[in-house]
């Protein structure tokens, strides 16, 4: 089981939150919680209502649109942020095609993190904003 702090850690290295300043990813690692899948689980279906994401810790996933893939991610990076910020369904299923460990946040404790702490939204929107533009 991860500590506190090496959940901030492992937040920190993903591209949405590598702006949020660390005493506000405590917030979000808080409510982090750790999971596991095995190869071809699924951790969402294509239309499913988008009301969670991961932070992948170690292992591969892969994002299916119309049973196609479109793109895989591994560690450090994430799975389902922008429809959930979207408040939108998922465009795509979601498949570990190994062993995936991440960490799981779902979207009301996110929401709730973030109307106490607006560094961490100001914090993803400048990280968004800057991959919008071709930042990383």
């Amino acid at each position: 089981m991860l500590t506190l702090l090496e959940k901030v850690n492992l937040l920190q290295k993903a591209s949405i939150f590598n702006t949020v300043r660390t005493e506000s990813l405590a917030r979000v690692a808080a409510v982090a919680e750790e999971a596991s899948y095995v190869a071809r689980q699924l951790l969402f279906r294509e239309n499913d209502a988008a009301d969670t994401m991961f932070v992948v810790i170690e292992g591969e996933v892969v994002l299916l649109h119309e049973g196609k893939e479109t793109k895989k991610l591994g560690p450090h990076q994430v799975v389902g942020a922008l429809a959930l910020l979207a408040g939108r369904a998922q465009p795509e299923t979601a498949m570990a095609t190994q062993p995936v460990r991440a960490l799981r946040i779902d979207q009301q404790d996110f929401y709730d993190v973030m109307a106490e702490d607006f560094t961490v939204t100001r914090g993803i929107l400048r990280s968004l904003v800057g991959l919008a533009a071709g930042g990383g």
